[in-house]
Formats: C-alpha cells, sequence, structure tokens
C-alpha cells in the first residue's frame, strides 16, 4: 500500500466514520490544529569526521504540523506531517514525510490504534524525559524505529491501573522513514505502584529472515516529582548476524525555578554504534564503544518558547585495532517553539 493509497483510505474512513449520538451536547467531529519546530546553532570543536571537525552553522531537525479531530466521545484520529533537514553537517536540504497517521477508538478503559501510530519501545521514556527536542531517547538515537503500520492496543490490567500493557503489531509497510517496513511484534507492561515511581519492560521480535532476525529486551525505572525526575535504562538488541544494540542510559532533570532546569544524561554503548555514521546530526563513530555525556541549562522563555544551551560529548573506547577515535564534541543553542 503506497503512501497515496493509505493517506486517502485514512481521509475516507474520517469523514465517513462514526459520529456523535443523537442528542449529544458536543459538536462532532471536533478539530484541533497544533505544531511544533526546534532546531539547534551549532558548533562542533572536534569530531571523528572530517567534515564534522570544526563544523559550525544551525539547522532545523524538526517540524511539526498536527490535525486531530475527535468524531466521538470514543472515536478519533491524527495526521501528522514532518519537516526536517537532512542531518548532515553543514547541508541543509529539507525532507517531509507523514509522522503519524491513525485512527483510534477508546474501548471502555482500552485504546486501539490503526494505521501509522508511536510504537511502544520508548514510548513511556520518551515521555518522561520530556526533552526530545534536545535529544532522542537512546534506542530512537541508535535507530530503532519510533513508528509503525499496523495495529496497536493499550490499557490497564487492574481495577486501579498500577498494572498496565501495550502491544503492536507492525506490518510489513513502508511507509514512513521513521517506521519499519518490516513484520514486528512488539509488548511492554508497566507498573507504577504510585504517581511517583515507574517501571516498564519491554520485548519485541521482528522478522527479517535471512539470519537477521531481530530481538529487544528492554528495562527502565523512572522517578518523578514536581520537580525532578530521573530514570535509569538497560536496552539490548540482537540482531543475529548483524552487529546488534547493548546499552545504558541514566537522566537527570531537575527544575531550578519555574522558567529553568538543569539536565543531564549519559549513554553507556557497550558495543560500537550498529548505525554509526548514517544517524543524523549526532553521528557515532562505528569502530569502538562509546559514552555519551549530555548537560543543559533549559529556560523557558515563554509557556511555547525554550531556549537551551548544551554540549554533547562522546568518548570512544579503543577499537579492535588498538587505536581509540577523536572525541566528538557538540556545543549548541537548541530552540523549540510550540503552537
Amino acid at each position: 500500500m503506497n503512501k497515496f493509497a493509505f493517506t486517502l483510505l485514512f481521509i475516507l474512513l474520517a469523514f465517513g466514520g462514526p459520529g456523535a449520538a443523537a442528542g449529544q451536547e458536543t459538536s462532532y467531529p471536533a478539530f484541533d490544529v497544533s505544531g511544533l519546530v526546534f532546531g539547534d546553532a551549532y558548533y562542533v570543536p572536534s569530531h571523528h569526521l572530517e567534515e564534522g571537525d570544526g563544523a559550525l552553522g544551525a539547522w532545523i531537525r524538526r517540524a511539526y504540523l498536527t490535525f486531530d479531530v475527535d468524531f466521538s466521545d470514543n472515536w478519533f484520529g491524527r495526521v501528522r506531517g514532518e519537516v526536517n533537514q537532512d542531518g548532515e553537517f553543514e547541508t541543509y536540504e529539507f525532507t517531509a514525510q507523514f509522522k503519524d497517521l491513525y485512527l483510534g477508538a477508546n474501548l471502555g478503559r482500552q485504546q486501539l490504534l490503526l494505521g501509522l501510530s508511536p510504537t511502544p519501545t520508548f514510548d513511556v521514556i520518551e515521555r518522561i524525559w520530556g526533552a526530545r527536542y534536545l535529544l532522542r531517547t537512546p534506542m530512537d538515537l541508535q535507530g530503532v524505529a519510533s513508528r509503525d503500520t499496523g495495529v496497536s492496543l493499550k490499557g490497564p490490567l487492574n481495577a486501579t491501573g498500577t498494572l498496565s500493557y501495550r502491544l503492536m503489531w507492525g506490518a510489513a509497510v513502508e511507509f514512513s522513514n521513521d517506521g519499519n517496513p518490516n513484520e514486528r511484534l512488539m509488548g511492554a507492561l508497566g507498573w507504577s505502584p504510585n504517581k511517583k515511581w515507574t517501571f516498564d519492560f519491554y520485548l519485541d521480535f521482528e522478522d527479517r529472515g535471512q539470519g537477521k532476525d531481530r530481538t529487544t529486551l528492554q528495562a527502565f525505572a523512572a522517578y518523578e516529582t514536581e520537580s525532578l525526575r530521573w530514570g535509569l535504562q538497560y536496552s539490548r538488541q540482537d540482531r543475529q548476524q548483524d552487529p546488534g544494540i547493548d546499552l545504558a542510559s541514566a537522566f537527570l532533570v531537575a527544575d531550578i525555578d519555574e522558567r529553568s532546569s538543569l539536565i543531564g544524561r549519559i549513554d553507556r554503548l557497550f558495543d560500537p554504534s550498529a548505525r554509526g555514521n548514517d544517524i543524523d546530526y549526532i553521528p557515532f563513530d562505528p569502530s569502538a564503544p562509546a559514552t555519551m555525556y549530555v548537560g543543559a541549562y533549559e529556560y523557558r522563555l515563554k509557556p511555547n518558547l525554550t531556549l537551551t544551551p548544551n554540549f554533547i560529548l562522546i568518548d570512544y573506547d579503543r577499537n579492535d585495532e588498538g587505536q581509540q577515535p577523536r572525541t566528538d564534541f557538540f556545543v549548541r543553542l537548541t530552540a523549540f517553539f510550540r503552537f
């Protein structure tokens, strides 16, 4: 199914979909439009790539335009478009794609989504990290798909909602750059004993055939208050004949006052980055394990505008040849605007 056919199907279902029951006070369908844009002014004093060493410039990493619609109390949909630059140093070509394109239904306490939607791989981690504009979550950064086209279902497992599940089947449909063209089964179990603590356990299997199937295991724990949040993560993806991913990550976000926060994060790659130099904006040397350090001062200039001076430092171990790749060091001023 190509993009045009899938989009047409969505539109037909959307405007022909279930409406509000007779006598309801709310007028359906109800529409909402929102968007965001974020990017960096950057300088790279040191980098393992020749084109990155000394690079100076600015880029728009993401711009979203989102159309949400409620067809009734229980039926809804979303179309989200994404525009971004290609992620190469001092190169500023733009690409556009769909980010989300789905129909959803609230089935009692359960929620069903059909179409291109977020996977359960790191949705909980991304929500608690809360700084996607600054840096993608670790598995996202290392190339694990954040979207898939298929069917997802999530909801609570007990009366209090402290136990929950998230399931998704991803079809072998190549629709979005952030998606996955292979069949994939995903499942997660969450436990939140109270509002402060979150524990999440994730498993998936991706059918690639030819000795290249992928299996992912992940565990995540987090703590949140009104002024502080932190998280710990371990993830491993086995790729059979291909290089896999084995990493741990920790982050901390602490509010200084109502308008500013300090952010810190450390990612440890126990194996060389499988995606390596193909990572947009922050390529990793693919020959050696690495530790990435992130530090930032987030200042909320206005409710919808954030300015964040930050740095990213990637320190490499010695590779199999006994050589140590040059340290990557980024100095950035990141702006985030939403409407």
